[in-house]
């Protein structure tokens, strides 16, 4: 539980250390730091990129379109498939 919460500060470290943070980018950098924490944490670790698409389309409510699977794994995470529809 510490390692998740060493993630977490260390994100919200870089965060406060920026020059420039709009609110919305702060709430999608926080939301980040939870999806990586959570993922880390579950042993499904995603790379950084992809946390930071997932965070930002959770916090704008979105939908991601991607055949991306390991997006699949992110809690509150709407993800449609347009190569594989049913």
């Amino acid at each position: 539980m510490q390692k998740l919460q060493d993630n977490y500060l260390n994100l919200s470290n870089c965060a406060i250390n920026t020059k420039v943070v709009l609110l919305e980018d702060l709430q999608i950098i926080e939301k980040a730091a939870e999806i990586h924490a959570d993922l880390k944490h579950k042993g499904t670790p995603i790379q950084d990129a992809d946390v930071l698409i997932a965070a930002t389309a959770i916090i704008k409510g979105l939908i991601l379109v991607s055949n991306d699977s390991d997006m699949l794994r992110v809690a509150g995470m709407t993800v449609e498939d347009w190569l594989n529809l049913e």
